[in-house]
């Protein structure tokens, strides 16, 4: 009984927000998740903005922020497999990990009409944004 009650408050909680609903229990493997999950990821892509970074924090916020914009705190959530999706600018983004490694992830993001592909590193303390001219 408790466990239908608490089903049926997530689902009107859900159709009141803007946020991504919430992930099935099991999405994303067990594996993909400690590859994916609690790291931070440095962006590597030549034309991405100095010291971009997002993590994927297993209580479901996403931490982006680079050393020339401000940072964002976003929902996110493994949808399944190994798609997720987060809350960017009042809209839901989706992508999917292409590849994930103790080193590096590949995420394939879908932007509008275009899946774009990001290339990410794991960070290795100590990182100090580089010196900005």
């Amino acid at each position: 009984m408790l466990r239908a009650a608490a089903a049926l408050g997530l689902v009107a909680l859900a159709g009141c927000s803007h946020l991504p609903k919430v992930a099935i229990p099991g999405s994303g493997s067990d594996k993909l998740r400690d590859l994916v999950e609690n790291r931070v990821w440095l962006d590597a892509g030549e034309d991405a903005p100095k010291g971009s970074l997002r993590a994927f924090l297993s209580d479901g916020t996403l931490v982006m922020t680079s050393c020339v914009e401000v940072y964002r705190l976003a929902p996110w959530r493994w949808i399944d497999g190994s798609r997720l999706a987060w809350e960017e600018d009042g809209r839901s983004i989706h992508g999917e990990v292409v590849l994930a490694g103790r080193d590096e992830m590949v995420l394939a993001i879908e932007l509008d009409d275009e899946t774009v592909t990001r290339r990410f590193s794991a960070a290795q303390a100590p990182v100090v944004c580089p010196e900005l001219r």
